[in-house]
């Protein structure tokens, strides 16, 4: 039993309010129309309020966002763009200013074709046939020099393209790479040629210019000479010698230090013969800071300058070479600093037959490049084929002029018949 001092509550659902007597006797003064409003702009209030969440839209999945934003990725992004991305990626993760410009030069050259002759301005336009005939046209037409292009070459074109569909997979902007349904090109594994004694002694002695003498002559070959000790003892790459400054060679104990690709570093220890033309070079015929400052140079410490006291360059390097292999006259083999790090891997494996101590004086991340160097090179595989010719090893004489056999070796007959 409710009495009229006790408060009665609203049995409306939804609401709040307290009924009093006060409040009682105000509606059965005619103000009850008033709190009957209340509650009925209430209940449509609330009511509104429930159809507006069930109207809400429901908000995408972290996956449905990426994808739909991968779609529109996909459709707006051109082959210049893409590529120029890729390079800014390449640049920004501390990759060698070699590798950048070779890739450059692959994907501006795949672009250059997919636009000019298949019509093809955006990633997601490019297809298998597209990239096959991209091949077929490389094969057939000259390149920048006027020459077709070699197998090796359009191989590592096709790797730098590869690589750059990949990363618009991993960038989200492809599904799949139209690599995976191409046939990818194949070269036979290359020779490797190396230098021999004979030839290294033949470009020490055309160190020396021509018709040349004074001081500035015996300079140009005490550092020529330091150069190719260095290629010869130490596998450095063109980019790593140019690179070099006084602080990186350790006079004390005979190390140098290397910065690679991708700003690694590495040390190597350098033999007595390299040591003392490397010094030779470095006391008496480096220009001193005198000079320098006569030449603007004040306070240049590049390990080796050109006579312009300024750094030796690489194509400085590449026209030293190109001299040097024209004065020793050897001929029907390629001269480069590559050569020199050929036979560097080489000689070493012979001698010290470890690649994993190999493979750090390398510089590489991986065992793969280091695997070739443990086949042997071609002046090793006829050494060895000479060495054990089967025709030079039958148990009986052949028919034939004598005097054209093997020497040192004695038929199983004449031998017994000496004895």
């Amino acid at each position: 039993m409710v009495t009229d001092n006790q408060p009665l509550r609203s049995t409306q659902p939804g609401t709040s309010l307290v009924e009093t007597p006060r409040s009682r006797a105000r509606s059965r003064n005619g103000n009850g129309v008033t709190q009957a409003r209340a509650r009925v702009q209430r209940a449509k209030s609330d009511a509104q309020a429930l159809l507006g969440e069930a109207q809400l839209p429901t908000r995408p999945s972290a996956k449905e966002h990426h994808q739909e934003r991968s779609t529109k990725k996909r459709t707006i992004v051109t082959l210049e763009r893409a590529i120029q991305n890729y390079l800014d990626d390449h640049e920004g993760g501390n990759h060698s200013q070699k590798t950048l410009e070779w890739h450059e030069t692959a994907l501006g050259l795949m672009r250059q074709y997919l636009e000019q002759e298949r019509g093809i301005s955006s990633i997601t336009e490019v297809d298998a046939p597209d990239i096959s005939a991209w091949f077929v046209f490389m094969r057939k037409t000259p390149g920048a020099r006027g020459k077709v292009r070699g197998e090796r070459t359009i191989q590592t074109y096709a790797r730098s393209a590869r690589a750059f569909f990949y990363w618009l997979i991993r960038q989200n902007l492809l599904t799949e790479s139209p690599f995976d349904r191409v046939a990818f090109p194949k070269v036979g594994k290359p020779l490797i040629q190396t230098i021999t004694d004979e030839e290294f002694e033949k470009l020490l002695l055309a160190c020396t210019p021509p018709n040349e003498d004074g001081r500035f002559a015996e300079r140009a070959t005490v550092r020529n000479r330091a150069i190719l000790w260095l290629f010869y003892d130490t596998d450095i790459r063109v980019s790593e010698l140019t690179n070099l400054r006084l602080g990186d060679v350790d006079r004390k104990h005979g190390i140098m230090t290397v910065k690679g690709k991708g700003a690694k570093e590495r040390r190597i220890a350098l033999g007595q013969n390299c040591l003392r033309n490397l010094f030779y070079y470095v006391d008496r015929h480096r220009p001193d800071e005198e000079e320098l400052v006569e030449w603007g140079s004040l306070g240049e410490d590049h390990l080796f300058l050109a006579e312009t006291r300024r750094p030796l360059t690489k194509n400085g390097i590449t026209l030293l070479f190109a001299r040097l292999k024209k004065r020793a006259g050897i001929t029907g083999k390629r001269i480069s600093p590559h050569i020199f790090r050929h036979t560097f891997a080489i000689r070493y494996l012979k001698l010290d037959k470890d690649p994993f101590s190999l493979q750090e004086l390398l510089g590489h991340d991986d065992m793969a490049t280091v695997k070739l160097y443990m086949h042997m090179n071609d002046d090793d595989i006829q050494e060895q084929k000479r060495k054990y010719s089967p025709g030079d090893h039958l148990p009986a004489s052949m028919p034939g002029p004598r005097e054209m056999r093997r020497r040192g070796y004695t038929p199983a007959k004449e031998s017994r018949s000496k004895r």
